[in-house]
Protein backbone atom coordinates (compact mmCIF):
# COMPACT_ATOMS: atom_id res chain seq x y z
CA UNK A 1 0.00 0.00 0.00
CA UNK A 2 1.32 3.45 -0.93
CA UNK A 3 1.86 5.52 2.23
CA UNK A 4 2.20 8.90 0.54
CA UNK A 5 0.36 11.71 2.36
CA UNK A 6 -2.94 13.24 1.32
CA UNK A 7 -2.58 17.01 1.57
CA UNK A 8 -5.04 19.25 3.41
CA UNK A 9 -5.29 22.47 1.42
CA UNK A 10 -7.17 24.46 4.03
CA UNK A 11 -10.07 25.73 1.92
CA UNK A 12 -11.86 28.80 3.31
CA UNK A 13 -14.84 30.74 1.91
CA UNK A 14 -15.17 34.52 2.11
CA UNK A 15 -17.17 37.15 0.21
CA UNK A 16 -17.78 35.29 -3.04
CA UNK A 17 -14.34 33.68 -3.40
CA UNK A 18 -12.84 30.42 -2.23
CA UNK A 19 -9.27 30.55 -1.00
CA UNK A 20 -7.46 27.26 -1.49
CA UNK A 21 -4.39 26.65 0.60
CA UNK A 22 -3.68 30.39 0.70
CA UNK A 23 -2.34 30.24 -2.86
CA UNK A 24 -5.07 30.10 -5.50
CA UNK A 25 -8.45 31.78 -5.35
CA UNK A 26 -11.27 30.12 -7.23
CA UNK A 27 -14.20 32.13 -8.56
CA UNK A 28 -17.35 31.45 -6.53
CA UNK A 29 -20.55 31.44 -8.60
CA UNK A 30 -23.95 31.97 -6.97
CA UNK A 31 -26.59 31.34 -9.59
CA UNK A 32 -29.37 32.48 -7.21
CA UNK A 33 -28.15 36.09 -7.26
CA UNK A 34 -26.24 36.93 -10.50
CA UNK A 35 -26.31 40.67 -9.73
CA UNK A 36 -24.12 40.14 -6.66
CA UNK A 37 -21.73 37.56 -8.06
CA UNK A 38 -21.07 39.07 -11.51
CA UNK A 39 -20.92 36.99 -14.70
CA UNK A 40 -22.55 33.60 -14.90
CA UNK A 41 -20.44 30.51 -15.47
CA UNK A 42 -21.01 30.69 -19.23
CA UNK A 43 -20.28 34.43 -19.40
CA UNK A 44 -17.12 34.02 -17.36
CA UNK A 45 -15.79 31.46 -19.84
CA UNK A 46 -16.60 33.65 -22.82
CA UNK A 47 -15.80 37.13 -21.56
CA UNK A 48 -12.22 37.11 -22.93
CA UNK A 49 -13.38 36.08 -26.39
CA UNK A 50 -12.05 32.53 -26.11
CA UNK A 51 -13.00 29.42 -24.20
CA UNK A 52 -9.94 28.87 -22.00
CA UNK A 53 -6.80 30.65 -20.83
CA UNK A 54 -4.73 27.61 -19.84
CA UNK A 55 -4.87 24.07 -21.18
CA UNK A 56 -3.39 21.14 -19.25
CA UNK A 57 -2.32 17.83 -20.78
CA UNK A 58 -1.63 14.71 -18.73
CA UNK A 59 -0.73 11.17 -19.75
CA UNK A 60 -1.02 8.70 -16.88
CA UNK A 61 -4.00 8.01 -14.64
CA UNK A 62 -2.12 9.27 -11.57
CA UNK A 63 -1.28 12.51 -13.37
CA UNK A 64 -4.88 13.19 -14.40
CA UNK A 65 -6.19 12.33 -10.93
CA UNK A 66 -3.79 14.80 -9.31
CA UNK A 67 -4.78 17.61 -11.68
CA UNK A 68 -8.49 16.88 -11.25
CA UNK A 69 -8.04 17.02 -7.47
CA UNK A 70 -6.85 20.62 -7.90
CA UNK A 71 -9.58 21.59 -10.39
CA UNK A 72 -12.33 20.16 -8.18
CA UNK A 73 -11.45 22.74 -5.55
CA UNK A 74 -12.94 25.38 -7.85
CA UNK A 75 -16.72 25.68 -7.31
CA UNK A 76 -17.46 25.86 -11.04
CA UNK A 77 -15.61 22.62 -11.87
CA UNK A 78 -17.38 20.60 -14.53
CA UNK A 79 -16.63 17.62 -16.76
CA UNK A 80 -17.64 17.14 -20.38
CA UNK A 81 -16.59 15.12 -23.39
CA UNK A 82 -15.01 16.23 -26.63
CA UNK A 83 -15.85 14.67 -29.96
CA UNK A 84 -14.12 11.30 -30.02
CA UNK A 85 -14.84 10.56 -26.37
CA UNK A 86 -12.00 12.28 -24.50
CA UNK A 87 -13.08 13.71 -21.15
CA UNK A 88 -12.16 17.29 -20.31
CA UNK A 89 -12.30 19.06 -16.95
CA UNK A 90 -13.02 22.79 -16.72
CA UNK A 91 -12.58 25.20 -13.79
CA UNK A 92 -11.99 28.90 -13.13
CA UNK A 93 -9.39 30.42 -10.82
CA UNK A 94 -8.94 34.08 -9.99
CA UNK A 95 -5.76 36.12 -10.39
CA UNK A 96 -4.88 39.80 -10.21
CA UNK A 97 -5.16 40.13 -13.99
CA UNK A 98 -8.57 38.47 -14.16
CA UNK A 99 -10.10 34.98 -14.01
CA UNK A 100 -7.99 32.11 -15.34
CA UNK A 101 -10.13 29.54 -17.15
CA UNK A 102 -8.47 26.12 -17.11
CA UNK A 103 -9.20 22.99 -19.15
CA UNK A 104 -7.50 19.64 -18.65
CA UNK A 105 -7.52 16.41 -20.59
CA UNK A 106 -5.53 13.19 -20.92
CA UNK A 107 -3.66 11.89 -23.94
CA UNK A 108 -4.79 8.59 -25.38
CA UNK A 109 -1.34 7.01 -25.07
CA UNK A 110 2.17 7.90 -23.89
CA UNK A 111 4.59 9.33 -26.42
CA UNK A 112 5.24 12.41 -28.53
CA UNK A 113 2.71 11.58 -31.26
CA UNK A 114 -0.25 11.17 -28.92
CA UNK A 115 0.76 14.32 -27.02
CA UNK A 116 0.77 16.33 -30.26
CA UNK A 117 -2.68 15.03 -31.23
CA UNK A 118 -4.12 15.76 -27.78
CA UNK A 119 -2.68 19.28 -27.95
CA UNK A 120 -4.31 19.86 -31.34
CA UNK A 121 -7.66 18.60 -30.08
CA UNK A 122 -7.52 20.79 -26.98
CA UNK A 123 -6.63 23.81 -29.11
CA UNK A 124 -9.42 23.03 -31.58
CA UNK A 125 -12.12 22.91 -28.91
CA UNK A 126 -10.98 25.43 -26.30
CA UNK A 127 -8.31 27.61 -27.95
CA UNK A 128 -6.09 28.05 -24.86
CA UNK A 129 -3.15 30.35 -25.70
CA UNK A 130 -1.04 28.52 -23.13
CA UNK A 131 -0.71 24.74 -22.67
CA UNK A 132 0.99 22.97 -19.77
CA UNK A 133 2.16 19.37 -19.82
CA UNK A 134 1.81 18.15 -16.23
CA UNK A 135 2.92 14.85 -14.76
CA UNK A 136 6.00 12.80 -13.92
CA UNK A 137 9.54 12.35 -15.25
CA UNK A 138 12.76 10.49 -14.52
CA UNK A 139 15.48 12.55 -12.87
CA UNK A 140 18.87 12.77 -14.58
CA UNK A 141 20.76 15.37 -12.57
CA UNK A 142 22.20 14.13 -9.30
CA UNK A 143 20.72 16.83 -7.08
CA UNK A 144 17.10 15.94 -7.95
CA UNK A 145 15.24 13.87 -5.37
CA UNK A 146 12.14 11.77 -5.91
CA UNK A 147 9.21 14.11 -5.32
CA UNK A 148 11.00 17.24 -6.53
CA UNK A 149 9.35 19.19 -9.36
CA UNK A 150 10.92 20.45 -12.58
CA UNK A 151 9.71 23.56 -14.40
CA UNK A 152 11.15 23.08 -17.85
CA UNK A 153 11.96 26.14 -19.95
CA UNK A 154 13.70 24.10 -22.68
CA UNK A 155 13.08 20.68 -24.20
CA UNK A 156 15.79 18.66 -25.98
CA UNK A 157 14.40 16.16 -28.49
CA UNK A 158 16.67 13.11 -28.44
CA UNK A 159 14.90 10.77 -30.92
CA UNK A 160 16.06 12.24 -34.22
CA UNK A 161 19.23 10.46 -35.38
CA UNK A 162 21.10 8.78 -38.23
CA UNK A 163 22.11 5.15 -37.75
CA UNK A 164 25.66 4.41 -38.93
CA UNK A 165 28.10 1.51 -38.70
CA UNK A 166 29.93 3.48 -36.00
CA UNK A 167 26.74 3.99 -34.02
CA UNK A 168 23.90 6.52 -33.94
CA UNK A 169 24.53 10.15 -34.85
CA UNK A 170 21.91 12.14 -32.99
CA UNK A 171 20.33 15.26 -34.43
CA UNK A 172 18.53 16.56 -31.41
CA UNK A 173 16.60 19.82 -31.47
CA UNK A 174 16.27 22.27 -28.59
CA UNK A 175 13.07 24.29 -28.27
CA UNK A 176 12.61 26.94 -25.60
CA UNK A 177 9.47 28.28 -23.98
CA UNK A 178 8.25 31.79 -24.83
CA UNK A 179 9.85 34.78 -23.05
CA UNK A 180 6.53 35.79 -21.49
CA UNK A 181 6.37 32.45 -19.70
CA UNK A 182 9.95 32.69 -18.54
CA UNK A 183 9.15 36.03 -16.96
CA UNK A 184 6.08 34.56 -15.25
CA UNK A 185 8.06 31.61 -13.91
CA UNK A 186 10.68 34.03 -12.58
CA UNK A 187 7.95 36.01 -10.81
CA UNK A 188 6.52 32.81 -9.36
CA UNK A 189 9.88 31.64 -8.00
CA UNK A 190 10.66 35.06 -6.52
CA UNK A 191 7.34 35.06 -4.68
CA UNK A 192 7.16 31.43 -3.56
CA UNK A 193 10.81 30.33 -3.54
CA UNK A 194 12.07 26.91 -4.55
CA UNK A 195 11.09 24.97 -1.43
CA UNK A 196 7.50 23.77 -1.06
CA UNK A 197 6.18 22.52 2.28
CA UNK A 198 2.80 20.87 1.66
CA UNK A 199 2.53 19.84 5.31
CA UNK A 200 4.54 20.22 8.49
CA UNK A 201 7.69 18.14 8.32
CA UNK A 202 7.41 17.57 4.56
CA UNK A 203 9.08 19.44 1.73
CA UNK A 204 10.24 19.17 -1.84
CA UNK A 205 12.18 21.46 -4.16
CA UNK A 206 11.38 23.14 -7.46
CA UNK A 207 14.06 23.09 -10.16
CA UNK A 208 14.08 25.07 -13.38
CA UNK A 209 15.91 24.02 -16.54
CA UNK A 210 15.96 21.82 -19.65
CA UNK A 211 14.60 18.30 -19.97
CA UNK A 212 15.15 15.59 -22.56
CA UNK A 213 12.16 14.18 -24.44
CA UNK A 214 11.61 11.35 -26.90
CA UNK A 215 9.71 8.12 -27.38
CA UNK A 216 12.46 5.95 -25.89
CA UNK A 217 11.87 5.22 -22.18
CA UNK A 218 15.18 5.53 -20.33
CA UNK A 219 15.75 2.92 -17.60
CA UNK A 220 19.56 2.65 -17.63
CA UNK A 221 21.90 5.03 -15.79
CA UNK A 222 24.51 4.28 -18.45
CA UNK A 223 22.15 4.94 -21.35
CA UNK A 224 23.62 6.58 -24.46
CA UNK A 225 20.60 8.90 -24.45
CA UNK A 226 21.45 10.16 -20.96
CA UNK A 227 25.09 10.66 -21.88
CA UNK A 228 24.19 12.53 -25.06
CA UNK A 229 21.72 14.78 -23.23
CA UNK A 230 24.31 15.78 -20.63
CA UNK A 231 26.86 16.44 -23.37
CA UNK A 232 24.34 18.54 -25.28
CA UNK A 233 23.29 20.53 -22.21
CA UNK A 234 25.11 19.90 -18.94
CA UNK A 235 22.14 21.19 -16.92
CA UNK A 236 19.63 18.67 -18.28
CA UNK A 237 17.34 17.82 -15.37
CA UNK A 238 15.12 14.94 -16.41
CA UNK A 239 13.77 12.76 -19.22
CA UNK A 240 10.19 12.07 -20.30
CA UNK A 241 8.27 11.03 -23.41
CA UNK A 242 5.78 13.75 -24.42
CA UNK A 243 7.17 17.31 -24.23
CA UNK A 244 8.89 17.13 -27.62
CA UNK A 245 5.55 16.37 -29.29
CA UNK A 246 3.86 19.28 -27.52
CA UNK A 247 6.68 21.67 -28.41
CA UNK A 248 6.63 20.65 -32.08
CA UNK A 249 2.84 20.91 -32.35
CA UNK A 250 3.00 24.40 -30.86
CA UNK A 251 5.84 25.41 -33.18
CA UNK A 252 3.94 24.30 -36.28
CA UNK A 253 0.82 26.25 -35.25
CA UNK A 254 2.46 29.61 -34.49
CA UNK A 255 2.12 31.08 -37.98
CA UNK A 256 -1.55 30.09 -38.21
CA UNK A 257 -2.66 31.47 -34.83
CA UNK A 258 -1.09 34.63 -33.46
CA UNK A 259 -3.06 34.23 -30.23
CA UNK A 260 -0.72 31.48 -29.08
CA UNK A 261 1.45 32.45 -26.12
CA UNK A 262 3.40 29.34 -25.18
CA UNK A 263 3.81 25.91 -23.65
CA UNK A 264 5.63 24.60 -20.61
CA UNK A 265 6.16 21.32 -18.77
CA UNK A 266 5.72 20.76 -15.04
CA UNK A 267 7.11 17.37 -14.02
CA UNK A 268 7.38 15.66 -10.67
CA UNK A 269 10.37 13.35 -10.33
CA UNK A 270 9.15 9.78 -9.83
CA UNK A 271 12.41 7.87 -10.32
CA UNK A 272 16.06 8.19 -11.35
CA UNK A 273 15.62 6.92 -14.93
CA UNK A 274 17.66 3.83 -14.08
CA UNK A 275 17.11 0.10 -13.53
CA UNK A 276 15.11 0.84 -10.36
CA UNK A 277 12.48 2.74 -12.36
CA UNK A 278 8.99 1.68 -11.29
CA UNK A 279 5.51 2.87 -10.36
CA UNK A 280 5.86 3.22 -6.59
CA UNK A 281 6.27 7.01 -6.57
CA UNK A 282 4.05 7.98 -9.52
CA UNK A 283 1.28 9.27 -7.26
CA UNK A 284 3.64 11.30 -5.07
CA UNK A 285 5.39 12.91 -8.05
CA UNK A 286 2.08 13.65 -9.81
CA UNK A 287 0.60 15.24 -6.67
CA UNK A 288 3.62 17.49 -6.24
CA UNK A 289 3.50 18.59 -9.89
CA UNK A 290 -0.22 19.41 -9.60
CA UNK A 291 0.41 21.34 -6.37
CA UNK A 292 3.01 23.50 -8.12
CA UNK A 293 0.58 24.12 -11.00
CA UNK A 294 -2.05 25.22 -8.48
CA UNK A 295 0.35 27.82 -7.09
CA UNK A 296 1.57 28.81 -10.54
CA UNK A 297 -1.86 29.47 -12.10
CA UNK A 298 -2.34 33.00 -10.70
CA UNK A 299 0.91 33.99 -12.43
CA UNK A 300 -0.30 32.69 -15.80
CA UNK A 301 -3.12 35.12 -16.49
CA UNK A 302 -1.91 36.65 -19.76
CA UNK A 303 -4.90 38.90 -20.37
CA UNK A 304 -3.08 42.07 -19.34
CA UNK A 305 -0.29 41.25 -21.82
CA UNK A 306 -2.78 41.65 -24.68
CA UNK A 307 -3.89 45.19 -23.74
Amino acid sequence: MNAHPSYNTGMTVSGGTVSVGGNVTAVQHNERDPARTGPSRRETWEQAGRSADVGILTVLREEMAAVVEVLRRAPDHRTERMRGGASVHRATFAAEGGPVRVVATQTLEPGTHSAALAYQQLRRYFRPPLVLLVGIAGGVRADLAVGDVVLSDEVIWYDSRRETAEGPRRRGRIQATAPVLRHRVSDFLVRHGTVVRPEAGQEFRIHRGPIGSGNAVVTDSGSAVRSWLVETHEKTLAVETEAAGLAQAFYEEIDEDHGLRGWMTVRGISDRADRHKGHADHELAARHAALVVERLLPHLCLIEDER
